[in-house]
């Protein structure tokens, strides 16, 4: 029975993990796609988008943004685009507890000692941001973190 559930989960994953590829949006909007220069579609079907490129060029591209800001500057209203990525750190850690034991007569008795432990953190950030105003790329910020 757990093996049906865990083939049902992995199946579910690889499906959702085919939705979120550029070329699987390149399918479901092909005709859009079709419609781009040569130049851009190459582009698209690679993740990359640039200066320029329409709201749906960097949809298809890059997919649904993690979050949308919204910046309001003197020269008008700029839509945010974040896509996020996650980096994650581990350290070690000594750390006192109590434990509870067995001694060799077979009584229990707690004892307090010294541990290393490894703690992993997580840790969410923006790796890309696009600034869409007008239906139009006009900035491409990207983050210097590598994974």
């Amino acid at each position: 029975m757990k093996l049906i559930h865990l083939s049902a989960l992995l199946l579910v994953a690889v499906l959702a993990a085919g939705c979120n590829t550029p070329s699987s949006r390149i399918k479901k909007n092909q005709a859009l796609f079709d419609s781009f220069p040569p130049e851009v579609q190459a582009k698209v079907k690679d993740g990359q988008v640039d200066i320029g490129y329409t709201r749906a060029m960097v949809d298809i591209a890059l997919g649904r943004p993690d979050r949308v800001y919204t910046r309001r500057t003197s020269s008008g209203t700029v839509e945010v685009l974040a896509y996020s990525a996650f980096e994650t750190q581990r350290d070690r850690q000594h750390v006192q507890a109590d434990v509870r034991v067995r001694d060799s007569s077979g009584s229990y008795r707690t004892v307090r000692d010294w541990f290393w432990v490894d703690v992993e953190s997580r840790r969410e950030y923006d790796r890309l941001r696009v600034e869409v105003a007008n239906d139009q790329v006009i900035a491409i910020e990207e983050s210097n973190r590598r994974p």
